[in-house]
């Protein structure tokens, strides 16, 4: 037991020491700084270090990482191309919706994935992106056939905001 609490203790210290140690080495890092080492941790080999770099990329809004998270809807792990897909969609400054439209046949791709999880997400992504998502349209209807009933129904969510974003801009 004594040598259980040891490691633990030990365990304990060095996740300590390890952030610590972050917090200074990225102390001093500008935004640019910041979002080209989050781009480039995008290719990390441990997919939860390009999980956690495409959810950072999305907290801060980097508009300019737009095209690494594109990219990183290629990702193997589904995992990383949630995360992804779910950054895209929730990405709020003016700007960077703006940027995320160049994202829309992506996620009109990501509709088809294997994975449940990034189809649920992607509707929900496209729903967000609003009314430059309207090519996305005939997809989502299509989505309305999944076989999963969460996919289903964001889907048809995605689809009423689309048809309120428009009727709301007519107005």
């Amino acid at each position: 037991m004594n040598n259980l609490k040891g490691v633990l203790r030990s365990t304990i210290v060095m996740f300590l020491f390890v952030g610590f140690f972050g917090l200074l080495v990225y102390a001093d890092e500008t935004q640019e700084q910041k979002v080209e080492r989050l781009i480039k941790e995008l290719q990390d080999e441990d997919s939860g270090v390009r999980v956690n770099a495409a959810w950072a990329l999305g907290e801060i809004g980097a508009v300019d990482a737009v095209p690494a998270l594109i990219q990183a809807l290629q990702d193997p792990d589904s995992e990383v191309r949630v995360n992804v897909v779910w950054v895209l969609g929730q990405i709020g400054t003016p700007e960077a919706i703006k940027a995320a439209e160049g994202a829309v046949p992506d996620l009109i791709q990501a509709l088809q994935d294997q994975d449940d999880w990034v189809r649920r997400t992607a509707a929900v992504a496209l729903g967000k992106v609003g009314e430059s998502a309207k090519d996305a349209v005939p997809a989502l209807i299509q989505a309305l056939k999944d076989q999963n009933k969460i996919v289903r129904r964001n889907a048809a969510f995605a689809i009423r905001t689309d048809r309120n974003t428009r009727s709301n801009q007519s107005s």
